[in-house]
């Protein structure tokens, strides 16, 4: 009788030892993602995100890898951006979306989806991305609407390095289109839901 409690005993303390090496892995891997909190205060992601909602910013998402289109991340905002009227940070030509932001960033926060990367053409219509010349298919955007911020037909070629970032909203979206892409080291991290 003695060797079956012996056994039983040696069973439980080796399940006892696997729940705890599990546990302090789990906790290791969670050491290593940093993230913060993030309050949505703009109604330019809906239908994905909606104004009130509360998501965690993964800081370290891009620490050893690149976004990926479909990716919503927080950006610092170029200085382009934050004004009354967005500001492109070359001249354009008509029908052309933003190739170039401000040089400068702002503290401000901005929450978008990349949908295009470093060396991409872009163009929209009726508030869809055409990325190098083939249309994407995003149910995830809300109709366009009409405005002018609709239709952008002439491709322009991403810079290396940079990422061009949409609202979901593409109707009411101030965003790339308009202020240009924005540098990997602009990103802050990948939004979480």
């Amino acid at each position: 009788m003695g060797g079956v409690a012996n056994r039983s005993a040696l069973r439980n303390l080796l399940l006892l030892l696997a729940i705890a090496a599990t546990a302090a892995l789990l906790l290791i891997e969670l050491g290593h993602v940093q993230s913060e909190r993030l309050h949505i205060t703009s109604s330019s992601m809906q239908p994905t995100l909606r104004v009130g909602q509360i998501l965690r910013l993964d800081t370290s998402a891009y620490s050893s890898s690149l976004p990926q289109i479909g990716d919503i991340v927080a950006i610092r905002a170029p200085a382009g951006a934050t004004g009354d009227s967005p500001v492109c940070g070359v001249a354009r030509p008509g029908g052309e979306v933003c190739p170039q932001a401000t040089p400068e960033r702002t503290s401000q926060i901005f929450v978008k989806r990349v949908v295009a990367g470093p060396g991409d053409t872009i163009a929209v219509l009726d508030g869809k991305v055409v990325r190098n010349g083939t249309p994407q298919n995003e149910p995830f955007a809300a109709p366009c609407g009409g405005s002018q911020e609709c239709n952008f037909p002439v491709p322009a070629q991403l810079p290396s390095g940079e990422w061009f970032l949409l609202g979901d909203d593409r109707g009411a979206s101030d965003d790339s289109r308009n202020w240009g892409p924005v540098p990997t080291s602009w990103i802050l991290g990948k939004v979480v839901k």
